[in-house]
């Protein structure tokens, strides 16, 4: 697709996103998109370890850490929101090096292995654990504050998880067209080739977990941030699955645009099945086998594969300017 119409759908696509509170949007609407938020944080973590052929299932083990170590200092030290932000994230990856630096040279198994181990540990600890409020949860947190403008309604919730969601497509954007980026990309298409050339697998592969758990532990810290509190909960190993399956339905070959499509899609699926809620489960994984197998690219690559070469034509745009189908190809 030419860089024209990439620019010209992710304008049309901020626009949306910027007035869509203002678009005699209801409280429910609002709430599904706030929902969206984190979910997407956690598709593009999940992406980006597949950059390097490591498909994680400890994803909201990590989220979870950034959430009880913002409220946890929220709570008992009287934290501002923005500096528990940071915090959560370094602690995220300090640990996660700590676990990790003896599974990663063993291979993906070993580390898919490790990834669920933690992720059951970590809810079993947070539930079990007093300190930490046990299984209802965190008491309930002071809204977050920026100077006197509190986050409290609705629409100034969205806004701050919209800033969240830009910080972390802007950042892997960045990851993705630098040097660890192409070296992430060879790991990926092959190990062995990768490691011949030079390339340190376990350290390329490490840096990219570690980047993945900061931004984990900061989708986990918008999240109280949205619920006031932190409750186990939120963090099942279930939960933690079921992002596999944002990418897969947006499409593996697009890091950025396959979680962020895929996350909507199995955000509102479910909305739309509360009339037959016992059987939301059944029909979300109906629609994504289906999707697997008829649209192995995922919803993207059809949307590349039938859209794509009509908008590269360049007519649209004449269309768009008055002029007619036989006139002359807009300059932009």
């Amino acid at each position: 697709m030419p860089k024209t119409v990439r620019i010209c759908l992710l304008s049309l696509l901020g626009a949306v996103l910027l007035t869509l509170p203002w678009m005699n949007v209801n409280d429910y609407i609002l709430q599904v998109l706030v929902a969206f938020m984190p979910q997407a944080m956690m598709g593009l973590a999940f992406a980006l370890a597949l950059k390097v052929g490591l498909p994680r299932f400890d994803i909201v083990g990590w989220q979870a850490v950034g959430a009880y170590t913002s409220a946890e200092l929220m709570l008992r030290a009287h934290w501002s929101f923005w500096p528990t932000i940071l915090v959560a994230g370094i602690i995220a990856m300090l640990l996660g090096w700590i676990c990790y630096r003896a599974a990663l040279p063993r291979g993906m198994m070993v580390f898919l292995l490790f990834g669920m181990v933690i992720v059951l540990a970590v809810y079993q600890l947070f539930g079990s654990l007093s300190f930490f409020g046990g299984w209802g949860g965190t008491g309930i947190l002071p809204p977050v504050a920026l100077g006197s403008f509190k986050f409290t309604s609705r629409q100034s919730v969205y806004y701050l998880g919209l800033g969240f969601l830009v910080v972390n497509v802007f950042v892997y954007y960045l990851l993705y067209k630098s040097r660890i980026g192409r070296a992430w990309d060879a790991i990926g298409s092959s190990l062995g080739l990768a490691s011949s050339v030079g390339v340190n697998v376990v350290r390329y592969r490490m840096a990219n977990v570690l980047i993945g758990n900061f931004f984990l532990a900061i989708s986990g810290s918008y999240l109280i941030a949205c619920n006031q509190m932190a409750n186990p909960g939120s963090f099942t190993f279930a939960n933690s699955v079921g992002v596999m399956m944002y990418v897969v339905v947006g499409g593996l070959r697009f890091a950025i645009a396959g979680p962020l499509a895929g996350a909507v899609i199995i955000t509102l699926i479910p909305e739309y099945l509360r009339f037959a809620k016992q059987w939301a489960p059944v029909l979300t994984g109906i629609v994504t086998i289906a999707i697997i197998v008829f649209l192995p690219n995922g919803l993207l690559g059809l949307f590349q594969k039938r859209v794509g070469p009509w908008l590269g034509k360049g007519k649209w745009l004449a269309r768009l300017s008055g002029r007619s189908k036989e006139g002359p190809e807009v300059p932009v």
